[in-house]
């Protein structure tokens, strides 16, 4: 299920240099967004890594140029690997992860952005406290492409809430996004790769089962990770969260079923009836109540609608000079009365 497929076809395949860090970047057809992630590397205050951008599918000419034009600043850190056809997000994964030898592993995808410290801050965390991974806090970038220009059209922070990173949260939602997440490379042996069968959300996945087994820190305080997004771009400038939403959908109900029936298989239906019954009861409550509100919400209208009314015709008979003269009269007579005079 996460292994890359036999009949891969790579037309060609550099390996990358020994690292402490393994940095995947996967690209396709995107150079302007190509060149800012391997300066976003480049500019990292962490020198020990070794960059392998993964060209999905697209044009291998402007990726070879780009990893020319750097090949001085990066020191020979930074190598390309080419697929003659796109073999999908998790596969060229999966490639990077194969041509590369580190201690840890990050996948930076070609269009997000990391803050100078992000490899010494989660490198420095991981080797400190011993777990195989760690996540920071990000921000969602708002972004468009402009020309051969990025322009930046507004921030705002990814799930603020979050305090941590856990299994009972990541089993609602993914909590993280690639570029946030280092992690040891040895717990592929234990949980294997990224899902090749997954055309969207395997990043998701891969986190369920990593969060399944090993424990994932979590770096607060000023974000370290910047999830750049386009949502009005299309085609190869897309983001695949965005341009994609329907796989999205499709591919997190399919992961959802594939674990249930795992979960059934092992366990049975029974608890999984009792609490599906218990769900469809609290549901069955919640209309009953939230119907209830509806009814006295109406009732409370109409009063002040009827009060409204009342009003309006009350102003109307103020209005009137002849009933202010009846008035007026009326209210003589009885103050004579009272006053007797």
């Amino acid at each position: 299920m996460t292994g890359a497929p036999e009949n891969t076809e790579v037309t060609t395949a550099e390996h990358a240099h020994a690292a402490t860090v393994a940095v995947v970047m996967r690209t396709k057809n995107r150079t302007l967004l190509l060149e800012r992630g391997i300066q976003d590397v480049l500019k990292q205050e962490y020198r020990d890594w070794a960059l392998v951008i993964v060209n999905d599918g697209g044009e291998q000419a402007p990726v070879d140029a780009l990893v020319a034009k750097y090949a001085a600043q990066g020191k020979g850190r930074i190598h390309a690997r080419h697929h003659a056809e796109s073999l999908g997000m998790e596969a060229a994964s999966n490639a990077g992860i194969r041509a590369t030898e580190s201690t840890f592993i990050v996948i930076h995808d070609d269009d997000d952005q990391w803050s100078s410290d992000f490899l010494a801050t989660t490198v420095a965390d991981l080797d400190a406290s011993g777990a195989e991974g760690v996540m920071v806090r990000t921000e969602i970038v708002y972004e468009k492409v402009v020309g051969d220009r990025i322009e930046v059209l507004g921030r705002e922070p990814f799930s603020p809430e979050v305090a941590g990173i856990t299994l009972f949260d990541l089993l609602r939602f993914n909590r993280g996004v690639p570029i946030s997440f280092l992690y040891r490379r040895s717990v592929h042996a234990q949980i294997g790769y990224y899902d090749e069968s997954l055309a969207a959300v395997g990043d998701w996945e891969f986190h369920l089962r990593f969060a399944t087994h090993f424990f994932i820190d979590f770096i607060d305080g000023e974000p370290r990770a910047f999830w750049n997004q386009r949502p009005d771009a299309t085609g190869d400038l897309g983001n695949s969260f965005i341009a994609r939403v329907d796989e999205h959908h499709i591919y997190d109900l399919q992961v959802r079923e594939r674990y249930l029936k795992e979960y059934a298989d092992k366990y049975g239906v029974g608890a999984l009836l009792y609490l599906t019954k218990i769900q469809d009861r609290q549901s069955h409550e919640f209309n009953q109540r939230h119907d209830h509100l509806d009814r006295k919400m109406q009732e409370l209208l109409d009063v002040v609608h009827g009060q409204n009314e009342r009003l309006e015709r009350l102003e109307e008979a103020i209005s009137d000079a002849s009933l202010v003269s009846l008035l007026r009269r009326r209210y003589r007579r009885f103050k004579d009365r009272v006053t007797g005079k």
